[in-house]
């Protein structure tokens, strides 16, 4: 069998031994899939009839959405069946590294969208940006954007998956805590636990869900990634309808149970995005699940040049196990994909295939591979392989719920 994984432009072709787990790639080619859902949303009347002349109306972006500028320029279309000069209408975005992501999803609208549509971008850093909005059930006091507090429609898009902290990322996960302030931000790093299942009660969710509630949030667009390219599914209408049918749809495609741990998994991940070293941080999290202790990991990857604080802590340690204190002290903005690549280092061998320079790599603790043939070299060495593409939208495990599981027999 002569599979391949690409990684944006990158592509790796390679030979694979029968008996090999090759997780299957999936993606909707329905054209329309965006704007079916939003013809029939869950729970709710059509996005137009949600909302009345005069309302204040907050659309809450998560701009690491997949297809980001189409949903918002689809969602966008729905008020073209409303007066929208009698509308308040705020594109609200979290804020990102440098502001470059949610700086592109702006620049990138469509003109005849961008022209008609305010938009701001968070800083959690400005208290008078910030309201406050109620005491939780455990105490805490929150502040929120008053954007949001002040919203009397609150629309919020994002995108349903397996997450490190909230166990499933979507819906009111796009509020909370990037529309807060920068403590929050930090305390939510250090919530992500590589020991808990999806299915694990989860604090943060939790959270996330009770904000909802008390906002009062209503509306919801929400995308499953497609595991080969594009969306796999969309969900509109009720939070909590849309979230339930969409982690049906995440653990039909995006899990994978194998019987046995295997000695290298080759992983993949989506390539041309700024998102690069977060999406390698959940692969390797995935492929470490698969290989257990003195593991393989090979990961396809086109990935940004820019590293992150936390990144540039790792090139220039030599204790991996001392840079774990000061990341969860105080955890820069790429603390969690950092410390899922430590704890990768820690307990398997990572070979990576890349568009980076080699040494920049071995700097990172890692193994370049340069050619097809050295990955195949690596290959050829290993006792039993597993392929998952995409593995950041994965989550994998060992002898655990065979029911759900999705995988091939290769041979």
């Amino acid at each position: 069998m002569s599979p391949q994984l690409a990684s944006g432009n990158l592509i790796a072709k390679f030979n694979l031994p029968d008996g090999t787990v090759v997780h299957p790639t999936s993606a909707n080619e329905a054209p329309d899939i965006l704007s079916a859902a939003l013809r029939n949303p869950l729970g709710l009347p059509v996005l137009p009839k949600c909302m009345v002349p005069g309302d204040r109306v907050v659309i809450v972006v998560d701009p690491e959405t997949p297809d980001v500028v189409d949903v918002v320029t689809q969602v966008w279309a729905q008020f073209q069946e409303l007066n929208t000069d009698e509308l308040d209408v705020t594109l609200l975005l979290a804020a990102s590294s440098g502001g470059a992501g949610s700086k592109n999803v702006i620049d990138d609208l469509p003109v005849h969208v961008r022209s008609q549509l305010a938009a701001h971008v968070h800083d959690p850093t400005d208290e008078d940006q910030r309201r406050y909005l109620a005491s939780s059930a455990a105490g805490e006091r929150l502040y929120l954007s008053h954007y949001l507090t002040d919203a009397d429609l609150i629309i919020s898009i994002g995108t349903i998956g397996f997450d490190p902290g909230l166990g499933y990322r979507g819906t009111n996960g796009a509020i909370y805590p990037a529309f807060s302030d920068v403590q929050s931000i930090n305390a939510e790093k250090r919530r992500c636990d590589s020991q808990l299942t999806p299915d694990d009660k989860r604090p943060l969710r939790e959270l996330v869900d009770e904000i909802g509630w008390l906002l009062a949030t209503q509306f919801t667009v929400q995308i499953v990634p497609g595991l080969a390219a594009g969306i796999e599914g969309a969900f509109c209408g009720a939070t909590d309808q849309a979230l339930a049918a969409g982690k049906q749809l995440v653990n039909e495609t995006c899990r994978l149970t194998v019987d046995e741990e295997v000695h290298l998994a080759i992983v993949s991940i989506p390539g041309n995005s700024g998102l690069g070293w977060k999406h390698l941080g959940a692969a390797l999290a995935t492929a470490s699940r698969l290989v257990g202790d003195d593991g393989r990991i090979a990961v396809v990857a086109e990935l940004p040049e820019h590293i992150g604080p936390g990144l540039e802590m790792l090139r220039r340690c030599n204790a991996l196990e001392a840079l774990l204190q000061p990341l969860n002290e105080e955890p820069p903005e790429d603390a969690v994909e950092v410390i899922q690549l430590i704890h990768a280092l820690q307990t398997s061998q990572i070979y990576l295939f890349s568009n980076l320079d080699a040494s920049f790599v071995e700097d990172l603790g890692i193994l370049p591979l340069s050619t097809e043939t050295e990955l195949q070299r690596v290959i050829d060495s290993s006792d039993s392989v597993v392929v998952v593409p995409n593995a950041n939208y994965v989550w994998a495990q060992v002898g655990v719920d065979t029911a759900i599981s999705s995988q091939w027999q290769l041979g």
